[in-house]
C-alpha cells in the first residue's frame, strides 16, 4: 500500500513540475513574439549631425514654399536658442565661481539656480513654439513624420551630443534612434 501512496505523490509532483515548465516556456515564447512585433513596429530614424535643413526637407517632402518657411523658422529658433545657451553658460560659470569661493554665498547660489531654471524654461518654451510653428506649415502626413523625428531626438544621445557640441565644430556623422 505504501508503494501506491508514494507513486501517487510522485505522479502529482511530476504533473505540477510539468505544468510549471509548460507555463514558463509559454511565457518565454509569448514575450519573444511580443518583442519581435515591437521591434518590427519601431522605425529607425537616422538623423545627421549637420545638414538638418536638408534632412527635414527630404524626410518630410517639403515643397519649396514650405522649405523657405521652415528655414526661416529654424534660423530664428537657432538665433534665440543660441542666446539662451550663452546665458546658461554664463550662469553656470558664475555658479562654479561662487562654489569655488572660500565663503560661498548660498543666497547667491539659490538666485543663480533660479536664473538657470528660468533660462531652461525659456528654452523649452522656445522649443515647443518652434515645433508648433513647424507643425503649422506641414500637411497631416508631414506632421506625423515630424512628430516621429522630434520624438526620436528628444532626450536622446543625439540631443545630448548636440548640446555638448553646440559651441564646437561638430564632426560629421549620424545618430540612429528607434522610435517606438
Amino acid at each position: 500500500m505504501n508503494y501506491f501512496k508514494q507513486n501517487k505523490i510522485s505522479t502529482w509532483i511530476i504533473i505540477i513540475l510539468l505544468a510549471t515548465n509548460v507555463s514558463t516556456i509559454a511565457t518565454i515564447l509569448i514575450n519573444k513574439n511580443l518583442n519581435k512585433q515591437a521591434s518590427q513596429n519601431s522605425v529607425e530614424i537616422v538623423v545627421p549631425d549637420n545638414g538638418l535643413g536638408r534632412f527635414f526637407r527630404d524626410e518630410l517632402g517639403l515643397t519649396r514654399d514650405q522649405h523657405q518657411q521652415f528655414r526661416s523658422l529654424r534660423i530664428d529658433y537657432h538665433i534665440n536658442a543660441r542666446k539662451i545657451a550663452v546665458q546658461l553658460k554664463a550662469e553656470r560659470s558664475e555658479m562654479l565661481n561662487e562654489l569655488s569661493a572660500e565663503n560661498s554665498d548660498t543666497n547667491n547660489l539659490h538666485q543663480i539656480a533660479a536664473e538657470i531654471g528660468e533660462l531652461h524654461r525659456e528654452l523649452k518654451h522656445l522649443t515647443f513654439e518652434y515645433y508648433l510653428d513647424l507643425k503649422e506649415i506641414c500637411t497631416e502626413n508631414q506632421r506625423e513624420k515630424l512628430f516621429s523625428i522630434f520624438n526620436s531626438m528628444q532626450n536622446s544621445e543625439w540631443e545630448l551630443k548636440f548640446r555638448r557640441d553646440s559651441s564646437d565644430v561638430r564632426v560629421p556623422g549620424y545618430r540612429r534612434f528607434k522610435n517606438q
